[in-house]
């Protein structure tokens, strides 16, 4: 029972620690709100995640993340994307439909477009695969992030 005890009081320390962190994150980041959402498909097999961290109803930061699983005797493969307002390799220009943001190195574009039930990735003019992908992997053409927290909706190239 004294150890229980114990156990307890060490739980309500570690909790009250960490509760500045939660808050200093928030602080320091000024998000405000995520928009997140993860897929998976069967046929070709991939899975993945696609986040928008936004302040003040604005786009801060696109991250997306898409997994290939290796087959017998292959690797598996990652197309990986972080995107931060600000990052001097990145130009954001926004506009009526949403966002464009453009790779300065190499002329790359990502479309964002939101409607009543969500965002829209487009991938199709962001496509230098050796910089966000490992070899055998590629981009979706699009990710619909739902704001009801459903499950993302992607297109593959054919």
């Amino acid at each position: 029972m004294k150890n229980l005890a114990l156990f307890g009081i060490g739980l309500s320390i570690a909790s009250l620690l960490m509760l500045p962190c939660v808050a200093r994150g928030n602080t320091h980041t000024g998000i405000d709100k995520t928009v997140s959402c993860n897929y998976g498909q069967k046929n070709p097999m991939v899975s993945g995640e696609a986040k928008l961290s936004l302040k003040n109803k604005t786009i801060q930061r696109i991250w997306f993340n898409s997994y290939f699983p290796g087959g017998m005797g292959q690797l598996g493969f990652v197309c990986h994307i972080d995107i931060k307002r600000g990052d001097k390799a990145y130009a954001w220009q926004d506009n009526d439909l949403g966002l464009t943001v453009t790779a300065m190195e190499t002329g790359d574009i990502l479309q964002l477009n939101r409607d009543k039930k969500g965002y829209w990735l487009d991938f199709a003019l962001f496509k230098t695969l050796s910089k966000y992908c490992g070899a055998g992997a590629d981009l979706p053409l699009d990710v619909f992030i739902p704001l009801s927290g459903k499950p993302c909706k992607i297109r593959l190239p054919q």
